[in-house]
């Protein structure tokens, strides 16, 4: 079956190898099965009364038999692992999907949080424009008032 670890990643590589295994070992019986059924095939079908044969016979049947039951068994496993692999890349696509959608969205976010950033300096750079320049009115003005009231003293002074 399909294994999957904490994160809902399959862990794959295990799994296969298993299947690999089981097939080369079936394989590797199959043929060795194969022959001796054949050869006690010939044996059976050319003396059906000695016991000893019919009995080989018999046995390599049920083996070959139950090889074809083993292969069919793992040939089913392997169907059953790839349509739970095709299920697990379906819902991960449609994650993948909505992950995509969420970061487009986070960029356009972020972007305007930059525009509001890069908007905050300009703020900042015509407030403190306006502070100067009103600073040096107001120091215009005092030098002004100051300057009258020289001038004004000056004048009442000497009749």
């Amino acid at each position: 079956m399909l294994t999957t670890n904490m994160n809902g990643n399959s862990n794959l590589t295990p799994q296969s190898e298993r299947y690999s295994e089981k097939i080369n070992a079936i394989s590797q019986q199959f043929f060795a099965v194969l022959d001796d059924f054949k050869k006690y095939y010939v044996f059976f079908n050319k003396n059906p009364e000695v016991n000893e044969y019919q009995r080989f016979y018999l046995n390599n049947k049920t083996q070959l038999q139950n090889l074809n039951r083993d292969i069919f068994t793992t040939t089913n496993n392997i169907e059953k692992s790839i349509e739970q692999l095709s299920q697990l890349m379906t819902r991960m696509n449609a994650k993948l999907s909505s992950e995509k959608e969420l970061d487009g969205e986070l960029g356009k976010l972020v972007s305007k949080l930059s525009n509001t950033g890069n908007g905050a300096s300009i703020m900042l750079e015509d407030t403190t424009q306006i502070y100067t320049k009103q600073y040096y009115q107001n120091v215009e003005i005092c030098v002004g008032v100051i300057g009258i009231v020289g001038l004004l003293i000056k004048m009442f002074k000497h009749p």
